[in-house]
């Protein structure tokens, strides 16, 4: 069954570090919920153990995804965003980038969900897939200790990944 859509822009924001199946299961289920989505790659000033992969290789990983699943007309831009200690601002900075007065912050992750929402904008959580496997904390393990991580991000981006 077909699900109703709630709204018109969907904006996710993440670190996609690395870019994971995780994030394509959210994308998709945005896409289901939202007529078209924005990417914003947060953390994108930032290089630490955390934050590992660059924001261009990040940029390149989404890029591919979007089209070799074929999905460029859902999706109407990426931005980056970068990181400032202060909540206020950072609100301020990443509205610019969004760029619509009207949307629909999408994911699970409460810190942003809470900023949006102190603000008087919708957040959308739609849970987490198979949080236990596809989360970036795991694969940054599994991929420095050179562990397996390959069946944790799409086939085609195995070779950007490998590229930190």
């Amino acid at each position: 069954m077909e699900s109703i859509r709630v709204g018109t822009v969907g904006v996710i924001i993440g670190r996609f570090q690395p870019f994971h199946k995780g994030h394509v299961w959210l994308i998709f289920e945005a896409l289901k919920k939202f007529e078209k989505v924005i990417i914003l790659i947060g953390s994108s000033n930032i290089d630490d153990k955390s934050n590992p992969w660059s924001l261009d290789l990040r940029r390149k990983m989404i890029s591919e995804f979007i089209f070799r699943e074929g999905i460029e007309n859902g999706i109407i831009r990426t931005e980056d965003v970068i990181d400032v200690p202060d909540d206020n601002k950072w609100l301020e900075i990443t509205l610019k980038k969004i760029g619509k007065k009207s949307f629909t912050v999408i994911g699970d992750n409460e810190w942003v969900n809470g900023i949006f929402e102190k603000a008087n904008y919708k957040a959308w959580r739609p849970g987490y897939y198979n949080r236990e496997k596809f989360q970036g904390i795991k694969i940054r393990e599994l991929f420095a200790n050179k562990k397996e991580w390959r069946d944790r991000v799409p086939k085609y981006l195995v070779s950007l990944v490998e590229k930190n």
